[in-house]
């Protein structure tokens, strides 16, 4: 069975960064090539990480993973850096973007990288609870010089601390059921408090927010009447898909599920006022139109 992402990992823009990661999904994925493929990995580490240069749109970044969450990182880096897991419309070019569940800041990047390059007033917010997460967030905007702020939050429905239970740099969550390593206090502040008394028209949202995503659009959706673009993981699928469908129909937002599975999915929504400015929204209302205008046989 070939690499998984092979092709894609191939075109990253960086045929060095290429082979770092393919070193990387052979450590995971080849038992038998593990100690070979860390033994020539092992020169491009210093400092227990190794750095990625990839093309993103029209610009170059550059990520470290670490080795310590290797796993986790490399996943991230899939994700955001080889793949656009949130199939991201850049036909909407927001004033303010808030990443909800920041992890190392890969999708903060990402939407800097979609701007538009004239469209410098655009303010980044991250929300990210986990320490060493954040200290990786502000590597990655320091080094790939982007401007933007941190708040050591997690968004929720009600603004409360609740504890946070610390494990890989991916896998923390408010869920205790699971092993985890320490639990830390974690303030839980609401969508508005992440925007703030910002002037912006057009608001992109991206929420993973390890079940948290449901209660933070119910306070959120009903009363915004903004142009709003979100995209985002939906946890526990088969219970909260239709929570939040119903959520978007009840206030007229345009949405769909995508890469749905067992327990998680992705979905992209948007408020009335951003339909115009979206190309998959505009798309996808013209079937619905021409479905409910076609006769029925």
């Amino acid at each position: 069975m070939p690499f998984p992402n092979a092709k894609r990992i191939l075109k990253m823009g960086s045929p060095l960064s290429s082979l770092k990661l393919l070193l990387t999904v052979s450590i995971s994925s080849r038992p038998k090539f593990r100690a070979l493929s860390l033994t020539l990995l092992r020169p491009f580490v210093h400092d227990g990480e190794f750095s990625i240069k990839f093309r993103c749109y029209e610009r170059f970044y550059k990520t470290f993973l670490r080795m310590s969450d290797l796993s986790a990182d490399f996943l991230s880096t899939r994700e955001l850096c080889v793949n656009d897991i949130y199939h991201l419309d850049r036909t909407f070019a927001p004033d303010l973007v808030i990443d909800g569940g920041g992890n190392i800041g890969l999708f903060t990047l990402r939407a800097a990288a979609a701007l538009p390059i004239k469209k410098t007033l655009t303010t980044l917010i991250v929300c990210e609870p986990l320490p060493r997460n954040i200290k990786q967030i502000q590597k990655h905007l320091d080094v790939n010089r982007v401007q933007a702020e941190i708040l050591p939050y997690c968004l929720g429905g009600t603004r409360r601390t609740i504890p946070f239970y610390c494990r890989g740099a991916n896998e923390s969550s408010f869920n205790s059921d699971e092993p985890y390593d320490s639990v830390i206090d974690i303030p839980v502040v609401l969508l508005n408090d992440a925007i703030g008394s910002s002037p912006a028209e057009r608001i992109l949202i991206k929420l993973d927010i390890e079940g948290m995503e449901v209660e933070a659009l119910e306070g959120f959706v009903p009363n915004e009447r903004r142009s709003v673009y979100l995209v985002g993981e939906l946890h526990e699928h088969p219970v909260n898909h239709p929570i939040l469908e119903r959520l978007f129909l009840d206030h007229g937002w345009t949405f769909e599920f995508f890469d749905i599975g067992a327990e998680t999915s992705s979905f992209r929504a948007c408020s009335p006022p951003a339909v115009a400015s979206l190309a998959w929204a505009m798309s996808k209302q013209a079937v619905t139109r021409s479905s409910v205008l076609s006769p029925v046989a």
